[in-house]
């Protein structure tokens, strides 16, 4: 993308004043600082990364909101009951229905890319800041930050640009995710070393550890990287287990909202996406059908109102935190690349953590019995996937599972996703010669 000279500062903003980005021109806000006068002050990077926080988090442009959406609908666990809600009704609908113009298309693109640039803006600049641990917490948000947005666009998109330029060029996810995770390297080397400052986390909203964050994200990138090019990569994987390992299952890291600052998937849900499918889209063989009778997950994740299904977990209030990461998705993260490097007992132990908690960090248990099927990566892989499912619901994840764990595609006759990658958004293709073609669903 261009060089992004738009700088957000504030807690929240509009939707109405949001900038859209274009790669032919520079836009400045002249209401906010510029990118040289923040990148010299370290009260200014730590605004930014404040700001970071709330861009991702709040509003429903925010990515937060459209990636929990859109995997959603991606994965047919979700339907749209209002055809007035035209832009989830696309998603919904998928395949060659989901046109460049849809607005959740064009947001997530959008703000994931504003959120490159802002987190850029701090690790570019970030030696700045002389104090240890300000340096620490401003590197850790940078790249959290940078992992959440790009990481984002991967699990959507089929190619993403990671320079900030005039008509960028795009890289493979591939190379993307490798990026990614030597940045949370750097941040989680520093930070055995430097904690944070009591003067950044004092700057920054409440909820997000910093250290597990890292850790966690490490895990979770790693593991889409072991099979980014279609073949496992052994060595990401075992990075995956390490890390996830390291994630604790205890400490909670959130994204935390307030009447005045949001949950906004939780208030649009009763209008917009209102309906959950019975089996959360579960298909051939792995679906858990009334899902909400045979399985507490359904519990904490659906109301069951009179056969009408509405989403609950982390959406029954516009104050409710979402959580950074899950304790079963690390567990699930060690349980899936054993299962890929042969480590069938070791996999099975890991899965069985999840099948049969009572409860965890966040009070979701599945009470299941032990996994009792074969002990070979097609068969295990199978059920970790559908665990997956259950335990990660509405986590942004689905449609990323979908494609590494080779379920049925979009044109499949049991089709398990309606779509592989979003088209790139208009405004991009329109104004970048070098944006790749759409891929055809």
């Amino acid at each position: 993308m261009k060089k992004i000279k738009y700088i957000k500062l504030l807690f929240a903003v509009s939707a109405s004043s949001m900038l859209f980005i274009s790669c032919k021109k520079e836009f400045i806000d002249p209401t906010k600082p510029s990118v040289e006068t923040v990148a010299k002050d370290v009260n200014g990077l730590m605004n930014l990364a404040a700001g970071m926080h709330s861009r991702y988090s709040l509003g429903r442009q925010s990515p937060l909101y459209n990636s929990m959406v859109a995997g959603g609908y991606s994965v047919l666990a979700l339907k749209t009951p209002n055809a007035g809600n035209i832009a989830e009704a696309e998603l919904e609908t998928g395949l060659t229905g989901l046109p460049k113009g849809n607005a959740m298309v064009t947001s997530l693109w959008r703000e994931c890319n504003l959120l490159k640039t802002e987190s850029e803006t701090i690790l570019d600049n970030v030696n700045v800041a002389l104090i240890p641990g300000d340096k620490s917490g401003l590197l850790a948000y940078g790249s959290i930050f940078y992992a959440l947005s790009v990481g984002t666009l991967c699990e959507f998109y089929e190619k993403v640009p990671l320079k900030t330029e005039l008509n960028a060029t795009f890289s493979d996810r591939a190379t993307a995710l490798a990026k990614i995770v030597g940045l949370l390297e750097a941040a989680d080397a520093e930070l055995a070393v430097n904690a944070p400052s009591a003067k950044f986390l004092s700057k920054m909203p409440a909820g997000l550890d910093v250290k597990n964050t890292v850790k966690a994200l490490l895990a979770r990138y790693y593991n889409m990287h072991s099979m980014a090019t279609g073949t496992y990569l052994a060595s990401s994987g075992t990075k995956a287990i390490t890390y996830a390992a390291a994630a604790s299952a205890t400490i909670k890291s959130e994204f935390r909202f307030t009447a005045a600052t949001r949950n906004e998937v939780a208030f649009l849900s009763s209008t917009v996406f209102l309906h959950v499918d019975s089996s959360l889209g579960l298909k051939n063989g792995l679906a858990v059908s009334p899902f909400y009778n045979l399985d507490p997950r359904s519990g904490y994740y659906i109301n069951n109102a009179g056969g009408a299904l509405f989403v609950k977990g982390f959406l029954t209030s516009v104050t409710t935190s979402i959580p950074l990461y899950l304790p079963g998705e690390m567990q699930l993260i060690i349980a899936e690349n054993q299962a890929r490097q042969s480590a069938f007992p070791a996999a099975k132990t890991a899965l069985d953590a999840v099948r049969t908690k009572t409860t965890d960090a966040y009070g979701i248990g599945a009470n299941q019995p032990a996994y009792a099927g074969t002990l070979d990566a097609p068969s295990l892989l199978a059920d970790i996937y559908k665990q997956r499912r259950l335990e990660l619901f509405m986590s942004g994840m689905e449609l990323e599972d979908s494609r590494r764990f080779n379920r049925p595609g979009p044109t499949a006759p049991t089709k398990e996703r309606n779509r592989n990658f979003y088209p790139y958004p208009a405004a991009e293709t329109d104004n970048n010669p070098n944006t790749p073609a759409d891929p055809a669903i």
